[in-house]
């Protein structure tokens, strides 16, 4: 039954499964004979807890600050993204549905669920919401032109993020809701709502920073930052910072640290901290290494080695795999991502 549903013969079965175990055996003895040279186990050990002293600049001050962003500058920003800035706007009617308003009384019993069951079955067989409010004697409210703010109630919210499905109703706290959304159009951002234009300030700035951060790091990698370039730009505000261990992320993140670890003496890159703040960071020195292997640490780091080169081992098998096997990629895709 398994080969018919699967189409596949015996034989084509038994040699894929004799190929899979063949190569669970390759790797298994691969992994058994993997050993760790204690040359690598001290250098990891070495990596893993020399102190490195940087110095570095925190970008701050150079991104341009929200006053500093005119008016012209708005309007030029939201002609450019004029389609992506469009907001969604919608005119709705809503209706809260509890049993005092429905049945009478403030006990959520059988007839209640009942007529909630039949509201629901006349929503979807295309009754009218006028027609449902009107047979349930319910009392309706209308909102026009309705923009999503934080300062908007719970059920308004709760009606705009599901503004694509136009008819229904949901369940709010000790209400139900039945809500009718009666028009929809996208908006130009109006700059004259403070909201609004404070959203737009907040894009310009973010994107300043991005095209700033982007310049400063293609900068570095053309190998045309100097280290006069880092004296000029940090003037008085050069910091110097020393970590203990690549584990040690108390000022910056941790993926961070492991890529200063990773840099060559007198490099420059990019890094942040836990909020996200943008630094630029010079790699100095190492102190001296006085740090004694001891019998505890080595086999925990003798292992952490054996397994990397067990891994290295499996990744040049799937290189391997890869110049054996043509993949078409789809380059457009992956720029777009």
């Amino acid at each position: 039954k398994f080969l018919l549903e699967n189409n596949l013969s015996a034989p084509l079965f038994e040699k894929r499964l004799q190929n899979r175990e063949m190569q669970k055996k390759l790797f298994d003895f691969i992994g058994a004979g993997t050993v760790s040279p204690k040359f690598l186990v001290t250098k990891l050990f070495e990596i893993e807890n020399k102190k490195l002293n940087i110095e570095y600049i925190s970008l701050k001050n150079f991104y341009k600050k929200n006053q500093e962003i005119t008016e012209e500058d708005l309007v030029n920003f939201v002609n450019e993204n004029d389609e992506i800035l469009k907001v969604d706007h919608i005119d709705f009617k809503f209706a809260l549905i509890n049993p005092k308003n429905l049945i009478g009384i403030e006990e959520f019993n059988q007839e209640f669920f009942e007529k909630i069951d039949q509201i629901e079955n006349n929503i979807l067989n295309g009754i009218a919401y006028d027609s449902i409010i009107s047979e349930f004697n319910l009392k309706s409210k209308s909102v026009k032109d309705y923009k999503y703010t934080e300062e908007s109630n719970d059920i308004e919210k709760k009606i705009f993020e599901v503004r694509n499905n136009n008819f229904d109703i949901f369940e709010n706290n000790e209400n139900f809701v039945i809500f009718k959304i009666e028009n929809l159009k996208k908006k130009k951002p109006d700059i004259k709502d403070d909201q609004t234009k404070n959203e737009i300030l907040e894009l310009i700035t973010q994107k300043n920073k991005f095209e700033y951060n982007k310049k400063l790091l293609k900068k570095i990698r053309d190998n045309k930052f100097t280290e006069n370039d880092f004296l000029n730009l940090g003037k008085d505000g050069i910091q110097s910072l020393k970590f203990n261990s690549i584990k040690d992320n108390n000022k910056f993140d941790i993926n961070s640290v492991k890529m200063l670890y990773a840099l060559p003496l007198n490099s420059f890159t990019l890094i942040n901290d836990e909020n996200n703040d943008i630094y630029l960071a010079k790699v100095k020195n190492y102190d001296e290494f006085d740090l004694q292997l001891n019998s505890k640490n080595y086999e925990q780091l003798f292992n952490k080695e054996k397994t990397k080169i067990r891994n290295d081992i499996l990744k040049s098998y799937d290189l391997l795999l890869n110049t054996k096997y043509n993949v078409n990629i789809n380059q457009v895709a992956i720029n777009n991502v």
